[in-house]
Parts: C-alpha cells; sequence; structure tokens
C-alpha cells in the first residue's frame, strides 16, 4: 500500500519521520568515538583504536612501548554473570477474565525462552546495553509450516540502528520506534516490486578507520567486491499514532502501522514504498510494536536518551593505560647506560659491549694498556618520581569506586570487616538491583511479544516484515478497528484464546516474572 495524499492529517508524516532520522543519524555520529572507544577497551584494542583513528594523537606518542590494562572485560563479565546467571523462566498467573490458559502459556513461553540460542542473544543483548548507551531487541517469525515455538525469531539491534522517540518525557509517550538497518538489493526489490535500486556497501560503524560518514557513502576500502553495490539501507518504522485502511475492506482501520522506507534512492523514494498494519497486537488490540529497547541508564528528562554504563570509567581506564606505557618506557630507559671518553681509546680498542644474562659484559681490544674506567664510564639516572606512582594509585582508587559494585560481587578477596563488607554491599548493589529490575521488565515485554507472535505464527503465513497479507480472524486479534461495525461486540469474540497454543514444551528455567501475562 502506498502512501497517499489522504493521509497528509497523519502524525507522523514522511517528512516528519525522515527528520527524526536525521536527528538519530546526527546523535550516533556524534558518539561514535565514544562507542568506538568503549569497544576498544573491551576487546583490548585500545593502542589499535587511539593510532588508527587518530585521535588523541598526544597521547599515542607519549610513549615507544604501549601497555594496556584491560579492565573493562573483567567488570562487565562479572557484572552480567551476576545480572544473567542462567537461563530464565516466567510463571504465568490466570487472567481475571477467565480468558486462556496459564499453564499451557507458561509452558509455552518457557519452551522458547529456555532454548540455547535465544540465551546467547538475551546474553549479547545485556553486553551491548551496558557497553554503550543501549541497544533493542526485534521480534517476529518465519513464514511457513514447521512448530510455531521454532519459527519465532529474536535479534538484538545494535544502539545505532535503534531509532526511538527521544524527545518524549515519558516512554509512554512515545510516537514511534524504529530499525534502520542494511538488506540485500536484491531481497528488497523482490518483495516490495522495485527495479533499479541504487546499491550499496555494509560498514562498520565502529571500524576505527571510518572516518567519513557512514550513512553518506560509508568505507568501501575495506569491503569484498562481492559485497559493493549489494545493499541498501532500510528504515522500518512502527508508527504507534497513525491509522491505516485495509486495502481490501476500506471499513476495516488498523490501529498504528508499519512503514517501510528505502533510503539514499532519491525523491523519488521520499515516502514508504509500504505501509501496512503493524506485525502484533496486544490482547485489547492496541497496536504492539515488535521492538523493544533496553536502555538500563538514560538522562534525567529524557528516559529513551541512553548513557553507556561503561561511560563512567572509560577515563579512568585511558589513564590507567596512558601511566603504565609511561612506566614502562621509563622502566626500560632505567638500564645501566654506558659513555665512551673520548681520547682515551680508539673504535678498535671496544670491541664488544652487551647485556648478558649475568650482567654487563664488556670486551675491549687486548692491547688496549689503560685502565677500563678511563675507556667507559656508567650513567646515573634519576630515579622515577614518587608523584608517578600516587598518582596511577589515584586512578586505580577512582576506577574502583566507578565500577558501581563492590568488590566481594567481583570475586575479590578485602580485608574488611564483616560489618564493613555488609554496609558496602547494600550501598553498591543497589544499582545493581535497578539493572536487574530493568533486565526483567525488557524480559518481560519481550516475551509477552513472542507469545503474540506465537499467536500469529499458528493464524498467518505472513511476510518478511510481518505483515498480514492473507488472513482471515476477528478484525480486533490484529488491532484493528471497523468503523462500521457493531460497537457492542463481545470480549470475548475480540481476544485470541491462548488456549490454542502448541502442545510442545519444555523445561523451565530459573527467571519469575509474575505480572508477564496477567
Amino acid at each position: 500500500m502506498e502512501y497517499e495524499q489522504e493521509n497528509s492529517s497523519d502524525m507522523l508524516n514522511p517528512k516528519m519521520i525522515r527528520e527524526q532520522l536525521k536527528a538519530h543519524d546526527k546523535r550516533m555520529r556524534d558518539g561514535r568515538e565514544g562507542f568506538a572507544l568503549a569497544k576498544a577497551c573491551y576487546t583490548t584494542s585500545y593502542w589499535d583504536y587511539i593510532q588508527g583513528a587518530k585521535v588523541a594523537t598526544e597521547t599515542s606518542k607519549l610513549t615507544d612501548v604501549n601497555v594496556e590494562v584491560n579492565r573493562l572485560w573483567g567488570v562487565l563479565t562479572s557484572y552480567l554473570g551476576a545480572l544473567y546467571p542462567r537461563a530464565n523462566r516466567v510463571v504465568v498467573g490466570p487472567d481475571p477474565t477467565g480468558v486462556g490458559d496459564a499453564p499451557k502459556a507458561e509452558v509455552t513461553a518457557n519452551r522458547w525462552l529456555s532454548s540455547s540460542k535465544i540465551h546467547h542473544r538475551v546474553m549479547s543483548g545485556l553486553r551491548q546495553a551496558l557497553l554503550y548507551p543501549g541497544c533493542a531487541a526485534k521480534v517476529g517469525f518465519y513464514p511457513g509450516h514447521g512448530n510455531p515455538l521454532d519459527r519465532v525469531w529474536l535479534r538484538i539491534i545494535p544502539w545505532w540502528e535503534t531509532v526511538l522517540d527521544c524527545d518524549v518525557g515519558d516512554a509512554e509517550d512515545e510516537r514511534f520506534r524504529a530499525h534502520v538497518y542494511y538488506r540485500p538489493k536484491s531481497e528488497v526489490e523482490q518483495e516490495y516490486n522495485l527495479e533499479n535500486l541504487a546499491g550499496t556497501s555494509r560498514t562498520d560503524f565502529l571500524a576505527v578507520d571510518n572516518t567519513s560518514d557512514q550513512y553518506a557513502q560509508g568505507n568501501k576500502s575495506k569491503q569484498a567486491e562481492t559485497d559493493e553495490g549489494a545493499f541498501v539501507r532500510v528504515l522500518e518504522v512502527c508508527n504507534l499514532k497513525d491509522t491505516v485502511k485495509d486495502s481490501e475492506d476500506p471499513d476495516i482501520v488498523y490501529q498504528g502501522r508499519l512503514e517501510i522506507y528505502i533510503l539514499g534512492q532519491g525523491r523519488e523514494y521520499d515516502k514508504p514504498v509500504y505501509i501496512g498494519p503493524m506485525p502484533f497486537a496486544s490482547t485489547d488490540g492496541q497496536p504492539l510494536a515488535h521492538i523493544v529497547p533496553l536502555i538500563f541508564n538514560h538522562e534525567p528528562e529524557f528516559p529513551l536518551k541512553g548513557i553507556a554504563h561503561s561511560a563512567r570509567i572509560l577515563p579512568q581506564i585511558v589513564e590507567l593505560n596512558a601511566y603504565r606505557s609511561f612506566m614502562a618506557m621509563a622502566t626500560r630507559k632505567d638500564t645501566r647506560q654506558f659513555v665512551t671518553r673520548k681520547g682515551t681509546f680508539n673504535s678498535d680498542d671496544l670491541t664488544n659491549l652487551t647485556e648478558g644474562h649475568d650482567g654487563l659484559v664488556i670486551e675491549v681490544a687486548n692491547d688496549y694498556e689503560g685502565p677500563l674506567d678511563d675507556a667507559i664510564r656508567p650513567i646515573s639516572n634519576a630515579p622515577l618520581s614518587g608523584n608517578i606512582s600516587n598518582y596511577l594509585a589515584t586512578v586505580e582508587n577512582d576506577l574502583e569506586r566507578g565500577i558501581g559494585a563492590s568488590p566481594q560481587a567481583r570475586g575479590i578477596i578485602t580485608k574488611a570487616t564483616a560489618f564493613e563488607v555488609q554496609t558496602v554491599q547494600q550501598y553498591t548493589e543497589s544499582d545493581f538491583g535497578m539493572h536487574a529490575a530493568i533486565k526483567d521488565d525488557w524480559l518481560g515485554n519481550i516475551v509477552k511479544l513472542v507469545m503474540r507472535a506465537i499467536i500469529s505464527s499458528m493464524h498467518d503465513r505472513g511476510d518478511s516484515a510481518g505483515a498480514y497479507d492473507t488472513q482471515d480472524v476477528e478484525i480486533a486479534e490484529v488491532g484493528a478497528i471497523a468503523e462500521t461495525a457493531d460497537s457492542n461486540v463481545e470480549e470475548e469474540n475480540k481476544q485470541l484464546s491462548e488456549s490454542d497454543l502448541a502442545e510442545d514444551a519444555g523445561q523451565p528455567s530459573t527467571y519469575v516474572d509474575e505480572d508477564a501475562f496477567d
């Protein structure tokens, strides 16, 4: 369905959507160096990033010996292990209206959630949300005739691909959620019946040598020849405010809509190439976005403007790497150096001067008759200043304070008393408890979405975007209202009974969220 002139009264028209995308791209470009620095510190490639990105050149030239201390890996790994130690499980309570089958819903959800691949993807999402300002999970299902549980998929979206309504002061006021990413050009042309799209190559947004505008042209020097021109940039928008009429029955109006934009193709593609109903809807018929953001820390006034958890310790890690490298170079220079005295002997007198296993080995010519002190003298080096060691200790203390978890929580044994340990743990684990609650809420929202996806996969074949092309079910089940329909239709006819869920069940895991399906 194409965007028509009658949609000019939309709250989110194509012009506004593109302005929001432009603002998102600018925010991501402004924060790219910080994201790349966090990744470099986590992957033990800090100095490669500093030299490759040509950032802080005075630091990279400080010493000839670069020493890196990877503290971020240990901090995030221990924090993540405590935050999500094993696969989760849900607990489903009965619906107050008596609709659905709670035991079957619980077994079905745990069968999907306990899969090892889902566990690994959840871990990847939590790791990205701690390393960067946030991430998002995307849920959908594959068309086909297989087991509906195995056809429902979960993907983790990086922060720079997650487009959110960042200007709202409350998350419930958000108008849209979107995913901007690269797709193979041939797939897009076939799915939306398009021709001769201008292709490009995918780029690594955080590549150390990606100093150009990735969204404009990308870094083609690092791409394989087969990737040249093989992709297009796609924007998938969950419009939560506007509606769309059914293409076959104009009396049916869907709440919310899914819009697909093809980017970088000129004015011809300023409008969406596809408009359809939202992939899923909640039990009350409201549109349900299939993109679920995860943000652990955010700006006080804007809950969708994330702040990276790792950002508070990155400055100390940078200082630690710089000073450890300086001390390593100073230590190497603090060896015994010798100087020759001019006129005492000629070049043939000193035949060998090496550092042996047992100390300095000096060999002179056999016919040299003068005293050795006249030939070569050691150079006295001034000792390293104690201020350097003191400052390094200060950096270490600042790093420990910024980690946010007590040493006991990270498995570090200290000489503190039991009372002090208890007091410190109660204070520092409050931050951890807050993040655990955010994680549980995120997983609960994902499971709710997964349940709707399982139901949809049993009634609909769909397409890769999740739209309903061929479906003959109750209107309210897909989040639509009929303008001429009787408004007194009973609630039981509007909802899809979850007693139809598949009998296929697995063993529950460990996560409890009693509010997930109330």
